[in-house]
């Protein structure tokens, strides 16, 4: 097939863009030719993916956001594609994978820790008005044939705020590789990124990935560590952002403590020195990290607002927070992994069940959705 993908940012790092960079690889390895259409790209070069430039006014948020939509859409309509796949929200496609979430959904949950003003400022703000009205126009108005949610929850998001019937949406999960991250890294890798970071081995080191700090719960992470009832551990914070603003929210005894990285091509060496993973987010339509550290064999501490606590047994393969702004929950959840035994145990199960959530598992079900369109087209 001939098959055009669309995103701002055509990279190998970060959840979203990460995974579209491993995607587009997975279809040209499987003979499909792809066209990316992108805005900014960094991602490595495969003789059977073309990336194509897409123009966009930079001035601010909202005009970047129409323009490239604008810009894109009119690449597009000079190639003959067999399938139009968006991982942006644009004004026409045959596929729109929602692995943003649903923004209205995200809106409402940040709403919940603003002032009235932040919140009354936030819904006039030019930027997401003009998002929520292309989410509307995704959504409600014919402007993609149909839509992929990456997550049961995402999908339940969408249809709480927008009239969408089922037959138009279909969840198909993430996928992560299984070769790549690997319990047995730990054997390769575990006390050489210690020492690169000055860990000492004997204590327990808790990792957060991503970027977007705000979403994915940051500060309220910070704010447990002074919960914790033991002092023999040590936070790698791995992402792109302002770690200063959020290092006011640790004890001063405490930020001699906190290793702040980077995003890393090799990340899975980082996964392997680590204990625990923690992503206590206030808004993950998956979280793709969630699925790096299960098969890294570390147990998982995220949010209910996150879509991998779907998958999660809370207290077998991982744990699951209820409310990911309180910081006493977040550090009882962390203290119970502090027992070696309890993080071997969990650790393996957490490893049986990322296999269950292969890359190649992905891209059958991604084939899949694309012969339910073609299917409907041809009729």
């Amino acid at each position: 097939m001939k098959i055009a993908v669309i995103r701002y940012k055509y990279v190998n790092y970060g959840g979203a863009e990460g995974f579209l960079d491993q995607y587009a690889n997975q279809l040209a390895d499987a003979g499909h030719e792809v066209h990316i259409f992108a805005h900014q790209w960094e991602a490595g070069e495969h003789p059977r993916i073309q990336v194509h430039s897409v123009a966009a006014w930079t001035c601010n948020a909202w005009v970047r956001a129409l323009s490239f939509s604008w810009f894109a859409d009119r690449e597009i309509r000079k190639g003959n594609y067999d399938i139009v796949q968006s991982h942006e929200r644009l004004f026409c496609q045959d596929i729109y994978r929602a692995g943003d979430g649903c923004h209205r959904e995200w809106l409402a949950q940040r709403k919940k820790f603003l002032s009235l003003l932040k919140s009354f400022s936030l819904s006039f703000n030019p930027f997401h008005r003009l998002i929520l009205a292309m989410e509307k126009g995704l959504f409600e108005k014919g402007w993609c044939g149909k839509i992929i949610a990456i997550s049961e929850m995402v999908k339940k998001d969408i249809q709480k705020h927008y009239r969408v019937p089922d037959d138009k949406i279909e969840v198909v999960y993430n996928g992560v590789s299984l070769t790549r991250f690997h319990p047995e890294n730990k054997n390769r890798y575990r006390l050489s990124i210690r020492e690169k970071l000055n860990i000492p081995e004997k204590e327990i080191l808790i990792i957060f990935v991503g970027s977007g700090f705000e979403r994915k719960g940051l500060q309220f992470l910070l704010q447990s560590l002074k919960f914790l009832p033991s002092d023999n551990w040590h936070l790698l914070l791995m992402g792109k952002g302002n770690w200063k603003r959020y290092l006011k929210f640790v004890a001063k005894k405490n930020q001699k403590k906190i290793h702040c990285h980077e995003p890393v091509d090799d990340l899975e060496k980082y996964y392997a020195a680590a204990d625990i993973f923690v992503l206590p987010s206030i808004y993950e339509p998956f979280g793709n990290a969630n699925l790096e550290a299960l098969a890294s064999g570390l147990p998982v501490v995220t949010s209910r607002n996150s879509g991998a606590a779907e998958i999660l047994d809370h207290g077998g393969n991982g744990r699951v927070i209820e409310n990911p702004s309180d910081p006493r929950e977040i550090a009882e959840n962390i203290n119970a992994l502090f027992d070696p035994m309890v993080r071997e145990c969990m650790g393996q199960k957490a490893r049986s069940l990322a296999e269950k959530f292969s890359q190649e598992k992905n891209l059958q079900e991604m084939i899949k959705v694309y012969q339910k369109v073609l299917s409907i087209r041809s009729k």
